[in-house]
């Protein structure tokens, strides 16, 4: 009966990580299918939907008696799809909307990212095998799916928010493109939000912002931007700056 147990456990585990990785599929296929301007930010919001499964596949698997790889490995895979290969789709899509410059822009920047996504999904991977049984409270540069929702956050906020908003993708991808690779430590973000809702200002702050923008995916952009920026600035009141940047070998 224990094993029955498990092994239906097991299966929701693996079938939410799938979820995330179908999620990034989805997205792809919103775009290449609905030839509709509403089709890249529906596309946007697949995104979130992986990080939603990706958030509760670990709380389904734990406990589970199998090799910690197992999960890690199938989780990493998923994410390629949902924090890699979309985000790098959704850039070029985006400037595909525009001028033949931005769309060149566009394509490299998501190339970049994807590329860069990918290395730190790699490391993740090896140090999630490595160290399983360590309670994880922050990570080794900005996890992919933060990095990947901000740029659809920024995109949303690009094509609803006004024209000074244009570049704004651009700009996210450039800037989580190389802290992913970084050594700068990040807050876990279950974490993160238990301590927002303790908090409660700054769920205030973003509703006056939004409120102020008449735009809530122009408030989630400054959210992640604020996220990305607690990192480096914790950084730079320390000594040790060089040593976090992506290119530093020790």
């Amino acid at each position: 009966m224990d094993n029955t147990r498990i092994s239906y456990r097991a299966v929701l585990a693996d079938g939410l990580s799938l979820g995330n990785g179908a999620s990034g599929v989805v997205g792809v296929i919103v775009m290449l299918t609905w030839h509709d301007p509403r089709a890249l930010a529906v596309a946007c919001l697949f995104v979130f939907i992986g990080w939603g499964f990706d958030s509760v596949d670990g709380l389904a698997a734990r406990g589970l008696t199998r090799s910690p790889a197992e999960g890690a490995v199938l989780d990493s895979l998923c994410d390629t799809s949902s924090f890699a290969a979309l985000p790098a789709a959704l850039l070029t899509a985006y400037g595909a909307r525009a001028d033949r410059s931005t769309l060149i822009v566009s394509a490299i920047a998501g190339v970049c990212f994807y590329g860069c996504a990918i290395v730190r999904l790699r490391r993740y991977t090896v140090g999630a095998v490595g160290h399983a049984s360590e309670e994880r409270t922050s990570f080794q540069g900005v996890p992919s799916p933060v990095a990947a929702m901000s740029v659809a956050a920024s995109i949303l906020a690009a094509i609803t928010g006004p024209p000074a908003l244009a570049w704004l993708p651009i700009l996210f991808a450039a800037v989580t493109a190389p802290l992913m690779m970084s050594q700068i430590r990040y807050r876990d973000t279950p974490r993160l939000a238990a301590w927002m809702a303790r908090a409660k200002w700054p769920f205030l702050v973003l509703a006056a912002i939004a409120y102020a923008a008449h735009n809530v995916a122009v408030a989630v952009s400054v959210f992640f931007a604020a996220y990305l920026a607690s990192g480096v600035f914790q950084v730079l009141s320390t000594k040790n700056f060089r040593k976090n940047l992506p290119w530093h070998r020790v």
